[in-house]
């Protein structure tokens, strides 16, 4: 039976996972208050086989027609939301396929593998260098470097700032925030340096032959692309290629504090670094919300009456703490198999770099443990993330224990 009380996002501060399980145990679906002032109630769904169920759903759209439109012309008066509609994570079929199908060759899971090394060496030399200092913070001096590293090479364009740039990521992610109220101003002018950065380097031809931004401005110049599909999909990358891993790491680190005996498994040796970067990601979920769906027509979702207009938001972060799929729940278990794991969402939109992710996370275990032995992570230092949406630390500082 679903719970009559009006689920709110806003209202759980960090720890949300005891009302998430809740949440599960009592029919794992609620209404709840608007994930965004645009739009009114959604339903919220916890369960990972109703999260699954969403995600899939042909009727749950980015931006469906009819009578939605005038909500999404609201929505995207927003400077930031407007250009991020141009990408592939805020587009339908058929135009979400247009963006996609060209890009997703460069990802594919051989194709990400052989980045391994790469990955490594350069997570290796980022650790060695940071444990010159008696503590460091291992997310601006481990994570962020070594994401927007991979960007570069992916992508095929230089970053000389990446801490300058992930900040602006960080800030136009407000844009993307679950809210009561308007978009944070500041949102719009990290959106509009980044989109000027972005614009600047096409403009100056610092794009490298064989990258996906080449790859992007191919598109355009072949005619089936716009340059503002090309620039809005290089800013999206920008966000999303680093945030999942430097934030997946900084939850990691709290994690392993937390469970000892998960983190003896790791300095011991006893289970791969890849195998735990899976664990982890499942259970240190950077991304809690979906983006809202909203339906384009009425149904019937699960026996709930759904109708046109109405948003649904899957809470990933709760299913992939769903017992019926993952036997330790909101346990850490290195040694689980884990599979189906929904941090990378299913369906049309799931992630087209989750390959390259696992990779960077695994890279940043196995030199923070193999370079940096015995490190402790500063509790009382730690810094989180301000957001309802996205999980993760502003700051992760780290003690060495020969300093």
């Amino acid at each position: 039976m679903i719970s009559a009380k009006l689920f709110n996002p806003f209202a759980l501060g960090n720890d949300r996972f005891p009302e998430f399980a809740r949440r599960r145990a009592t029919g794992g679906a609620a209404w709840g208050e608007a994930p965004y002032p645009e739009v009114g109630q959604a339903y919220y769904v916890f369960s990972h086989a109703l999260v699954s169920k969403a995600l899939k759903h042909p009727s749950l759209l980015q931006a469906p027609p009819g009578a939605y439109q005038a909500t999404r012309q609201k929505i995207t008066a927003n400077y930031a939301l407007d250009l991020l509609t141009k990408s592939m994570m805020l587009s339908d079929p058929p135009q979400h396929l247009q963006l996609r199908r060209p890009l997703a060759g460069a990802l594919t899971p051989s194709l990400s593998a052989r980045l391994f090394d790469s990955l490594l060496s350069t997570a290796l030399h980022l650790t060695q260098k940071a444990t010159e200092k008696p503590d460091f913070d291992a997310v601006r001096d481990l994570a962020v470097p070594l994401s927007f590293s991979t960007l570069e090479n992916i992508l095929g364009i230089d970053i000389d700032n990446p801490w300058s740039m992930g900040e602006d990521a960080q800030c136009m992610a407000k844009a993307l925030e679950m809210r009561p109220e308007g978009v944070d101003p500041d949102a719009n002018d990290a959106c509009r340096r980044l989109e000027l950065w972005v614009s600047s380097a096409i403009d100056k031809g610092a794009i490298r032959p064989n990258g996906m931004a080449a790859q992007m401005l191919a598109e355009v110049e072949a005619g089936r692309w716009h340059r503002d599909d090309a620039v809005a999909n290089i800013v999206f990358l920008l966000f999303a290629g680093q945030a999942t891993v430097v934030d997946t790491f900084g939850n990691a680190l709290v994690a392993l504090e937390c469970f000892p005996d998960q983190r003896k498994l790791l300095e011991d040796g006893r289970v791969s670094w890849l195998s735990a970067a899976e664990e982890l990601l499942r259970y240190c979920a950077p991304v809690h919300y979906a983006g809202a769906r909203i339906a384009a027509n009425d149904f019937d979702f699960d026996g709930v009456a759904i109708r046109a207009g109405q948003a649904v938001v899957p809470v990933l972060a709760s299913a992939n703490r769903d017992a019926a799929v993952f036997p330790a729940g909101d346990q850490l278990d290195l040694n689980a198999a884990v599979s189906a794991t929904l941090t990378f969402g299913t369906g049309l939109h799931v992630c087209l770099g989750q390959h390259v992710a696992r990779l960077e996370l695994a890279a940043l275990l196995e030199a923070l443990f193999t370079k940096a032995g015995g490190w402790r992570l500063d509790l009382p230092r730690v810094v989180r993330r301000p957001s309802v949406l996205l999980y993760g630390l502003q700051t992760a500082p780290l003690v060495l224990p020969f300093a």
